[in-house]
């Protein structure tokens, strides 16, 4: 890591704080990028619409994606585009948390999701609100089994 007159380490870029946190979520998701003959990079590439060369500056430390390719990248990663952008310091924490927007208000015509009641109930961290959203829909499937079961639909 390069140091500043005083010997300090230098601070971070960007860039290479997104390659921090990037890499490991590339593996994870099943993407060789150790070996240079593996493809890892090149079917990275192809997934997310992004070039070969900018793939590597982007594993690299040296570049950020081309924000047009964000969305793509996390969905390949499995990711949400939120986590993608707070964990790897392109977004704050508390932008994180209070998200781009605010759900819109349920309407009739359109009900209330369980990732807005999360954030309604204060659940913030997108593992939290995945897991809370998981539960929901668990519930309401399993209400359905029931009242295919129970005559009259009732408990």
């Amino acid at each position: 890591m390069p140091t500043t007159e005083t010997g300090r380490a230098a601070p971070k870029s960007q860039a290479e704080r997104f390659a921090e946190y990037v890499r490991p979520a590339v593996v994870a998701a099943g993407y060789d990028i150790e070996s240079p003959r593996s493809g890892g990079k090149k079917a990275l590439a192809e997934a997310t619409g992004m070039s070969a060369s900018s793939v590597g500056r982007m594993l690299a430390g040296q570049t950020l994606p081309e924000p047009v390719h964000l969305e793509r990248l996390a969905e390949v990663l499995g990711i949400s585009l939120m986590e993608l952008l707070v964990r790897s310091g392109i977004v704050s924490e508390k932008a994180g948390r209070q998200g781009m927007h605010s759900p819109p208000p349920p309407t009739p015509d359109a009900p209330l999701t369980p990732e807005a009641a999360a954030r309604a109930l204060g659940i913030r961290s997108p593992d939290r609100v995945q897991m809370f959203t998981a539960m929901a829909k668990t519930l309401a499937d399993q209400e359905e089994v029931d009242e295919g079961v129970r005559p009259g639909g009732g408990a």
